[in-house]
């Protein structure tokens, strides 16, 4: 499996666009990958994704994953 990442700027910075491009990756090393599951996922973050904290941001993300993948996701 592969995961792509799209962090847009709106309006932030560099450094708010790459701490939230690491918390991304981490999430999909701990949460995506384990998984194998058969398909490559892209993940464009909103806007207001920059306003989470990291244990927040992973429960979205581990919520669209089991919206995306039922079976899988458990």
């Amino acid at each position: 499996m592969r995961v792509g990442l799209i962090v847009p700027r709106f309006g932030h910075t560099a450094v708010a666009r790459n701490l939230l491009k690491r918390r991304l990756r981490e999430i999909a090393r701990l949460e995506m990958l384990p998984r194998e599951l058969p398909y490559d996922i892209i993940v464009r973050a909103a806007e207001p994704a920059y306003r989470l904290d990291f244990a927040r941001l992973r429960e979205e993300v581990i919520e669209l994953l089991r919206r995306a993948a039922p079976t899988a996701a458990a």
